[in-house]
């Protein structure tokens, strides 16, 4: 059985080591939409043996959501092994297969989240990507494949999905957002007839 789950992640760069400090993901069904299994891990930055920080990053979260970063930070818990261990752990036992070649792993843009994930579960010891080559998917190319279908903008696609009541860059509020955006795109697709925007 087919088990799509949706990742975000939140760091202090955007190099490909950059500290990754949450990390949240959701399992759900691509028809209907309903969620299912979740996780929400953040990481004591204190207690990580080192950080990738870049100055632009850390001037865009101030400038964005200092209240939040603010709040993350001091939330955390975890220390760097130990939160992509549980990551790399949560992600193995959604598989029902074993070979985690029913896993889909959604991430907004095929460069960042899932390739961040890919090369810190690599360098920790003992661990690697669980993710099988063929099953990392891009919220992005979604958007847009739908967005050249329906003949709406993706702005117009995205504020149909949009609650304003989540907190953008929250990484949890994230996932929930992505996953809505990702299941209304994908019953633009498979509607055969034009897209009626009224229903938006």
């Amino acid at each position: 059985m087919r088990k799509d789950i949706m990742v975000d992640i939140e760091t202090l760069g955007t190099g490909e080591n950059a500290t990754v400090f949450q990390i949240s993901a959701m399992s759900f069904d691509l028809t209907t939409g309903d969620k299912h299994d979740s996780i929400n891990l953040i990481g004591d930055i204190e207690k990580y043996s080192n950080l990738n920080v870049d100055g632009s990053t850390l001037k865009w979260w101030l400038n964005t959501d200092k209240e939040l970063l603010t709040e993350l930070i001091n939330k955390g818990t975890y220390e760097e092994y130990d939160l992509f261990e549980a990551l790399h752990e949560w992600l193995e036992a959604q598989s029902t297969t074993g070979d985690m070649k029913d896993v889909y792993l959604w991430g907004n843009g095929i460069l960042f989240d899932n390739a961040k994930l890919q090369t810190n579960l690599n360098g920790c010891s003992g661990m690697k990507y669980p993710i099988y080559y063929r099953n990392d998917r891009d919220v992005r190319t979604i958007l847009e494949l739908a967005s050249m279908k329906s003949g709406l903008t993706e702005d117009e696609i995205k504020e149909s999905v949009t609650d304003e009541n989540e907190r953008k860059h929250d990484a949890f509020d994230d996932i929930a957002y992505q996953i809505r955006l990702v299941v209304k795109c994908y019953e633009i697709l498979m509607n055969e007839k034009l897209v009626d925007t009224d229903k938006f």
